[in-house]
């Protein structure tokens, strides 16, 4: 299993935990204070559940390496849903790698040679040299992807802010609300 694969059953399963957990504090038969606490406990684990994911996440791309495969370009599919591209290329042992970029647009043509930079942890392009075709000598450059995953960090401390109003409601003397 891949680490990506595991990074991802982990999160969700973390995450339909907790939502879980945060519907428990909905029921009416509980007094305010436990359904405050339920509600606190199950934010709590969804700051938990996103701020991991996003750490992880960067850890993982920011340690990967960031191998070099210099081949011919083949199944090349630009995606307009999220606006990015996606293709095979094959190094000189004959092993096809799955390159995905954020670049839509010319430069990409079947059957050239180019030579990829990549993140081994999620596949997504670094660098781009098109080493043969009407584009040779056309550079591109992309991001590794880890900024993104700071976003998740961020989500997730909002829930953990959101998780501590709750939990400052089960302590005596303050009213719920």
């Amino acid at each position: 299993m891949r680490a990506e694969d595991i990074v991802g059953i982990s999160f969700f399963a973390l995450l339909i935990c907790a939502i879980v957990v945060t519907l428990c504090g909905s029921r009416t038969i509980l007094a305010p204070r436990q359904q405050a606490a339920w509600r606190g406990w199950g934010l709590s684990l969804i700051s938990v559940a996103l701020v991991g994911f996003g750490l992880v996440n960067f850890q993982l791309i920011h340690s990967s390496p960031r191998p070099v495969v210099e081949g011919n370009l083949w199944d090349i599919r630009q995606e307009f849903k999220n606006g990015s591209t996606r293709f095979m290329i094959t190094d000189a042992t004959g092993q096809a790698v799955m390159i995905l970029c954020s670049h839509r647009g010319p430069g990409f043509v079947q059957g050239e040679r180019a030579r990829v930079r990549y993140v081994a942890y999620n596949n997504k392009l670094v660098e781009l040299d098109m080493l043969s075709g009407p584009y040779g000598a056309w550079h591109l450059r992309e991001s590794s992807g880890e900024v993104g995953y700071w976003a998740w960090v961020v989500i997730g401390l909002i829930f953990g802010l959101l998780a501590c109003r709750q939990l400052a409601k089960t302590r005596p003397g303050q009213t719920p609300a």
